[in-house]
């Protein structure tokens, strides 16, 4: 007679397995990122209608060699511009980027610096433009852009009122382009400590290297890394870092300065 045998019982998956997938099936891009997208773009909106135009743009730095790319844009052509990128040191958005000076183009034919290549690639043609740069205390970490104004051509040319209101949104949506590069270094880490199979930082360490950003995202960056490789290593180890963290807080609002850090 046969030996029948036991039904097999399927293994649950280890706690660290599920919680590995739970985490991965976070959506962590919408939940920091996109709200300050829909900031920047609401901000964008008054500030294309305070200076008469319907088309307008924010470009923000690509890597670390100049370059730029639509971060957000509005107006007819808004979706074909998101999917470019401008080369270094090109357009007129390059050279506000690259100087930090303000410009406005009221032909952009006889204007030089102009980069026609946007225009042939979305199908737009661009006569009028208001550029300045979006700058967070002294790094310039994007550029704001009108084209035309509204209505139909020959479109007038922006004004020097129209380039103080331009500056007066510049100044607020330059901090949410900051808060938007760090929360996507921030979605970056995550998704990397996520999956990161040496505890020890190594691999961290070696895609933060090559992470193009201002250098005091990568020490914030740098920070959370190592403290990361500590916290994996057991609860003792997580322990110490909540302690370090409470004591450097406490010490923070403390509002002590000069040798007092000697005795933390």
């Amino acid at each position: 007679m046969a030996r029948k045998l036991a039904p097999t019982i399927p293994l649950e998956p280890s706690f660290e397995t599920q919680l590995r997938h739970a985490v991965a099936a976070v959506d962590v891009a919408e939940t920091l990122t996109s709200p300050l997208k829909s900031s920047i773009a609401n901000l964008l909106r008054l500030a294309a209608q305070a200076v008469g135009s319907e088309e307008a743009s924010v470009l923000v730095r690509d890597g670390n060699r100049g370059g730029l790319k639509f971060l957000v844009a509005i107006g007819a052509v808004a979706d074909k511009l998101l999917k470019l990128k401008l080369p270094p040191g090109k357009g007129i958005a390059g050279f506000v980027f690259s100087s930090g000076q303000p410009m406005v183009v009221a032909d952009v034919g006889k204007e030089q610096t102009f980069y026609d290549e946007v225009d042939k690639k979305v199908g737009f043609t661009t006569a009028t433009i208001l550029a300045t740069p979006l700058r967070v205390n002294d790094q310039i970490v994007g550029v704001l852009e009108f084209v035309n104004r509204t209505g139909h051509p020959p479109y007038e040319p922006f004004t020097p009122q129209d380039m103080d209101q331009a500056a007066h949104f510049a100044d607020a949506i330059a901090t949410l382009v900051e808060a938007h590069e760090t929360a996507n270094l921030v979605e970056s880490l995550f998704h990397r400590m996520v999956a990161a199979k040496d505890n020890s930082g190594k691999d961290l360490r070696a895609w933060l290297k090559g992470v193009r950003s201002a250098p005091e995202h990568k020490e914030l960056l740098s920070l959370a890394v190592s403290l990361h490789a500590l916290a994996v290593r057991g609860e003792a180890e997580r322990r110490l870092c909540r302690e370090m963290l409470d004591s450097l807080a406490r010490f923070m609002d403390s509002g002590r300065v000069g040798t007092d850090y000697l005795n933390f």
